[in-house]
């Protein structure tokens, strides 16, 4: 996902994963392959009482929380009417090492051997690790995406904006290979930046293991017309933060995350697509491709 490639294992146990739908293009087909992206080493281990003892910083749901202490994090997941933790991820925030500490309730017979369950691998802890692991090097943008004509483009919006709507349009359009239709991870400090697709799917279910370089970033509104109207940095910036995912509730880490914004509105041309749920604001965007100086599409 986002070019880190996740490498599960456990000490003296077989580990079972049953990944779900989204997840299954993106599991790797030989995973004694030679890595050819950055390896993150996921460490499984059976614990009486998983815990980890710091300052919880973010209380997402009644079931998980981000703790910490020092420089280490841990994200801390219980069933909901549980108080004691079912399992608790630990890591430094960059480091491409993770420890789960599992409670025995993973633990399963099949087959007269005893493996450890660890399906729980996916959303919140993938999302929050990819996070933190892309530091100042990009995000996780709440965007639609995907390649056109070998160009990437991320169609940025909040809930309603159109992401599902407007990847619908897009659907079996000659030259469109679509990445996602809610998450995208964006990075940059390499060039070019590259735009990827997650597993993380919105109403339309598309995730699509595919990346390319990244061409536009554009932020959805839905209006009377096709129209498409370039930012300067310091317009695109704000709407940027509107829909990255970043970590507002760690000041430690916050600032790497706010600087790869930074670099992504100043290395990706930025505008805004105004559209109608029509073939035609498809159109508008392959025009803009085609005439990268071109800002409002013909009619």
């Amino acid at each position: 996902m986002g070019g880190f490639e996740f490498l599960l294992s456990a000490q003296g146990l077989p580990l079972v994963h049953q990944a779900d739908a989204a997840y299954r293009p993106f599991l790797l087909p030989d995973p004694t392959a030679p890595p050819a992206r950055e390896t993150v080493r996921v460490r499984f281990e059976v614990s009486p009482n998983p815990s980890f003892e710091g300052q919880a910083i973010l209380e997402s749901t009644a079931t998980w929380s981000i703790v910490a202490r020092d420089g280490e994090r841990a994200l801390v997941f219980r069933y909901p009417s549980e108080t004691e933790p079912a399992w608790v991820a630990r890591f430094r925030p960059g480091s491409a090492e993770v420890s789960v500490a599992c409670s025995p309730r993973f633990l399963e017979t099949v087959g007269g051997t005893t493996v450890l369950q660890c399906s729980f691998f996916g959303y919140p802890l993938d999302q929050v690790l990819a996070m933190y692991l892309l530091g100042n090097r990009g995000i996780l943008l709440h965007a639609a995406g995907a390649v056109i004509h070998g160009r990437g483009t991320a169609f940025s919006g909040v809930s309603g904006a159109g992401k599902s709507t407007l990847t619908g349009l897009a659907a079996g359009r000659p030259g469109w290979e679509p990445l996602s239709d809610d998450r995208v991870i964006v990075r940059v400090g390499e060039s070019p930046p590259t735009l990827w697709g997650t597993p993380w799917s919105g109403e339309g279910q598309v995730a699509e293991h595919r990346s390319g370089e990244m061409a536009r970033l554009l932020f959805l509104e839905q209006g009377p017309t096709h129209e498409i109207r370039p930012l300067t940095t310091g317009q695109a910036l704000p709407r940027l933060f509107q829909t990255a995912s970043l970590p507002w509730y760690d000041a430690e880490y916050l600032e790497a995350a706010l600087a790869a914004c930074g670099r992504i509105v100043q290395t990706v041309p930025c505008g805004v697509l105004s559209f109608r749920p029509e073939i035609g604001a498809i159109e508008a965007v392959e025009q803009l491709l085609d005439r990268p100086g071109s800002t409002t599409p013909s009619p």
